[in-house]
């Protein structure tokens, strides 16, 4: 298990006077106040947010001055899938984003783009500057008859335009959808379709890892293949080609002027549940889920988990390594709500060189910086020093993707120093957020999250809805609802896949997919998904246990465990990419199935272990162990497109023995 052993020192504590200047202790008073009791430390907040959810997302919407009209009732009781907040609401989610901004000459959005084997400082946007941006967009969907609740489909890469488009959209009540433009041609559709989108708006070029790619074509096939568009956007060079793919009465028109004209924006408010954005499952297990996501409870969920787990202030600066299709795109932005200044990073994660996220937090000032688990393990396998990387004003890393090993979090911790939060998050594109993550009023131990998000009833269910004990694996489960429970997916009139994909199992207990464990001080440990757990002789094995063990390898940069169908039973299969200089011999084997047998158990060491060069990642950077059992078993690997490499499944499948 990933959980600390009593006794253990954290790898980060708060300081009397950080902890006292968080959000989150003026919070923990306010809300003592709205009880009438005071309360101790975050535990008992949280208890309270559960206890009485009426007041405890009153008080958020309070205390963070929402603009809109909050109505009488705060929630009304309700069964998942059914989640009733502020049901009397009217609301605009690009109103409250754009709130702290409209008069304001601060800079609001920075950028930092690829240049020539270096990063450079993109152009920035004033609050003012930003907010006439995106009154100009609304306008221009105006002008061409969107509507409230039209979808809009954005295939772009990180950057202001993406920022502009999305608000604009918002500020008239149309719903809006990204996909970032690495995807190909059919993996675009297959997510825009569903939604028969109105509006398209893309770039035919972009940038990535130093090489400039011409996405003029795939840009074409995707116009060609969504009938119901009635105009295309275009962000930067227009060859003809989508011009020449429109159907019927679509036009392909440029998009800065559309973003040029001196407009404030009008913005419709609307109920609370009026969906603001369409989010897709990675499409790994099949066709992409559409799952639709409420403006106000992304709003209100957002502004828990910044304001107060992530504790972001006016005047911070945000920087959250993501590409345009995954949810922390969506999570991000919400920054501008509390008056936090948005950092966008425009290109890959590793160029010019593997700690070149931490290059642009130094670079643009960066207060809190977001990147993935995985990236840091490969910081930590190389040696990579960050002392002075990061630069004086960062405060914070937020960690997701993926567990962020103890070893890892510890190595962070002595490269950081005891002035940095780190802050591990965990949750997910279903809820657009998080259900675990950090607290800046307590310490954080090496190997879990510090605890649940305030107002989300997350717990670890063993068997027949038992409540695991502590340090037992079980599943992570909600048990409440709350704010940004799906408005449901796309095309399921009836609700039918929503209750199926979360509800099946215990039915009102909203079920996530991944196997956890809590610990003694109420900590969570994600050990990995659970439609990627191991069953080996009918015992269920984490994945993430094995990658843990491996997490100090000398041999090992990075690692696979898959079951493989084999003799009647499963095997363990690990693939391995070796550390620079390193050789995967019959002694490294052993000393890797020794390391592994010594912090799991004898169950868990794989019965082979075969050397790659690559291992196939989602567009977020996940790896993805469904794929490989898929393509090893010469079974249909659904959502292929949804992977950066699938090449690496080709080379796999030829490496791992069959016989």
């Amino acid at each position: 298990m990933m959980v600390q052993p009593e006794g253990v020192a954290p790898a980060w504590s708060p300081t009397v006077e950080s902890a006292e200047l968080a959000r989150m202790s003026a919070f923990r008073r306010a809300a003592g106040v709205r009880a009438g009791r005071e309360f101790q430390a975050t535990p008992d907040l949280h208890q309270w947010s559960l206890d009485d959810m009426p007041a405890f997302w009153a008080l958020v919407w309070d205390f963070f001055s929402v603009v809109g009209d909050r109505g009488v009732t705060a929630v009304r009781p309700s069964v998942m899938p059914d989640a009733v907040f502020f049901p009397e609401s009217r609301i605009n989610l690009a109103e409250n984003l754009l709130a702290p901004w409209a008069d304001s000459d601060e800079i609001a959005v920075a950028l930092v783009r690829e240049g020539d084997g270096l990063l450079s400082a993109g152009d920035s946007l004033t609050g003012r500057q930003l907010t006439q941006r995106v009154g100009s967009f609304a306008e221009a969907l105006r002008e061409r008859g969107v509507v409230a609740g039209d979808r809009i489909g954005l295939v772009l890469p990180v950057g202001p335009d993406a920022l502009v488009c999305t608000l604009g959209a918002l500020a008239i009540g149309a719903v809006v959808s990204s996909v970032s433009p690495e995807f190909g041609a059919p993996s675009i559709v297959d997510r825009l379709g569903q939604l028969q989108p109105t509006v398209l708006v893309a770039a035919p070029f972009y940038r990535w890892s130093g090489k400039a790619f011409n996405r003029s074509d795939n840009v074409a096939e995707v116009v060609r293949a969504l009938p119901s568009l009635r105009v295309v956007f275009l962000a930067g060079e227009d060859d003809g080609a989508a011009a020449r793919a429109c159907q019927g009465e679509c036009s392909v028109v440029p998009l800065e002027p559309a973003l040029s004209r001196d407009v404030q924006p009008s913005y419709e408010r609307l109920p609370f549940d009026h969906p603001a954005y369409v989010l897709f499952s990675s499409g790994t297990t099949g066709k992409p889920k559409c799952l639709i996501h409420r403006g106000g409870g992304v709003l209100l969920k957002h502004l828990v988990e910044l304001g107060l787990h992530a504790d972001i202030q006016p005047a911070d600066r945000l920087l959250f390594y993501t590409t345009t299709s995954w949810m922390m795109w969506n999570w991000q932005i919400s920054c501008l709500a509390l008056g936090a200044t948005l950092v966008l990073h425009d290109g890959a994660p590793t160029y010019p060189s593997a700690s070149a996220l931490f290059t642009s937090a130094k670079m643009t000032s960066a207060t809190h910086l977001g990147l993935s688990a995985r990236l840091l393990d490969h910081l930590r396998a190389e040696g990579i020093a960050l002392d002075g990387e990061a630069g004086r004003a960062l405060r914070q890393v937020l960690v997701t993707g993926s567990p962020l090993s103890p070893p890892t979090a510890e190595w962070l911790a002595d490269e950081l120093g005891p002035n940095v939060m780190l802050n591990p998050i965990s949750g997910g594109t279903d809820l657009v957020g998080c259900f675990v993550g950090g607290d800046p009023t307590r310490p954080f131990f090496a190997g879990e999250m510090t605890g649940p998000i305030l107002g989300t009833a997350v717990d670890v269910y063993a068997e027949a809805t038992r409540r695991a004990d502590d340090n037992e694996a079980g599943e992570l489960v909600c048990l409440q609802p709350f704010p940004t429970v799906p408005v449901g997916i796309w095309g399921d009139a009836t609700g039918e896949r929503l209750r199926a994909t979360y509800f099946d199992m215990w039915p009102g207990i909203w079920v996530h997919g991944d196997r956890a464990v809590r610990s003694s001080t109420g900590g969570v440990a994600i050990l990995g998904r659970s439609d990627a757990t191991l069953n080996v002789g009918g015992v269920r094995i984490g994945t993430s246990e094995i990658y843990a063990a491996l997490a100090d390898h000398p041999v090992v940069a990075d690692s696979l465990a898959f079951g493989q169908e084999w003799d009647g039973d499963t095997r363990i299969v690990l693939l391995v990419v070796t550390s620079r200089d390193a050789e995967l011999d019959e002694a490294a084997k052993a000393s890797i199935k020794s390391a592994i047998r010594a912090a799991c158990s004898p169950r868990h060491v794989p019965a082979v272990i075969v050397e790659v060069a690559d291992l196939p990642r989602t567009q977020t950077g996940k790896i993805s162990e469904i794929a490989v059992r898929e393509a090893v078993h010469g079974r249909e690997v659904k959502g292929i497109g949804a992977l950066a490499n699938p090449e690496s499944l080709d080379a796999i499948v030829a490496a791992v023995p069959t016989d």
